[in-house]
């Protein structure tokens, strides 16, 4: 009877870590990813909505064969606000400077390879 006990007791201890970690993890604003075998050359992008002093994340990851992949945060004026950096795996934080719909958008110029970038709240 007692292993019964301790069986439920770790089941729904699970469960409720499980329960707490789906309603506390951060969900993407947006996000996007790509993969091409032959040279190509695109534009992908996403939009999201943002607050003035809004420190957003990205997580980011590239496999590059060939070409170049520009990944840049633009305002709904199309002023590029901040450029990601160039790298294999990057995750980073900006602060938005105003409320505003922001565009994400992925250049692939000659480009061969993968990625896939994801925005999220960082606060």
């Amino acid at each position: 009877m007692k292993k019964k006990g301790v069986i439920a007791a770790v089941v729904v201890l699970i469960a409720v870590a499980a329960g707490a970690y789906l309603l506390t993890r951060h969900k993407p604003l947006g996000s996007m990813r790509n993969s091409y075998s032959e040279q190509t050359t695109a534009v992908s992008d996403i939009s999201f909505l943002g607050d003035a002093n809004q420190r957003i994340k990205f997580s980011f990851r590239s496999d590059i064969v060939c070409g170049d992949l520009d990944i840049i945060l633009s305002d709904s004026a199309g002023n590029e606000v901040y450029m990601l950096d160039q790298a294999d795996a990057l995750e980073t934080l900006f602060t938005l400077s105003s409320s505003d719909t922001y565009t994400l958008t992925a250049k692939c110029t000659g480009f061969v390879g993968k990625y896939e970038v994801s925005v999220y709240k960082a606060d």
